[in-house]
């Protein structure tokens, strides 16, 4: 299985959160490329079984360039990929009822009628942590995301054939 991590990160939140996804992946034995937003058009995607998009969330939207990508994933590749999402938001910025950076590609893929492989990973940070490296996860957070990462495994392996 092959798997393509790809996120959008302004303080390094979620290059963290997606180089951690990828060597939880690769333990279970599933090749797994972390890519930048910035590096990735839909066309990289068909060589791919699974696919991890992780966004931070800035006025309650994701990145645009995520965004972008999530429009321009052919329809047919839908049918044999995996797909799944992560993101961060600052607490202080959410108002209560409003959506965040996952919210709003989970809508986007959603009307695409691309069901997620599973319930996206949501990192709230901190207002006095958001602007940090990403040394700012805490031990509570990574435990989540290497919860993600088990639960994303389990999810999209195929089991295998007796």
């Amino acid at each position: 299985m092959k798997a393509l991590i790809v996120y959008a990160s302004w303080f390094g939140h979620n290059r963290s959160i997606a180089r951690q996804i990828a060597a939880e992946l690769d333990d279970r034995d599933v090749i797994a490329d972390c890519i930048p937003i910035t590096k990735v058009s839909a066309h990289d995607l068909a060589e791919y079984d699974l696919l991890v998009l992780g966004t931070y969330t800035h006025v309650g939207r994701a990145s645009r360039r995520m965004r972008k990508l999530c429009e321009a994933v052919p329809q047919q590749l839908f049918d044999h990929l995996a797909v799944a999402l992560f993101g961060t938001n600052v607490v202080q910025n959410q108002q209560p009822g409003g959506t965040t950076g996952v919210d709003d590609l989970e809508a986007c893929l959603l009307g695409r009628g691309c069901d997620l492989a599973l319930v996206p990973l949501r990192i709230e940070l901190p207002a006095d942590q958001a602007l940090r490296s990403s040394k700012a996860l805490g031990p509570a957070d990574l435990r989540q995301v290497k919860e993600f990462a088990a639960d994303l495994w389990e999810a999209s392996v195929p089991a295998p054939l007796i």
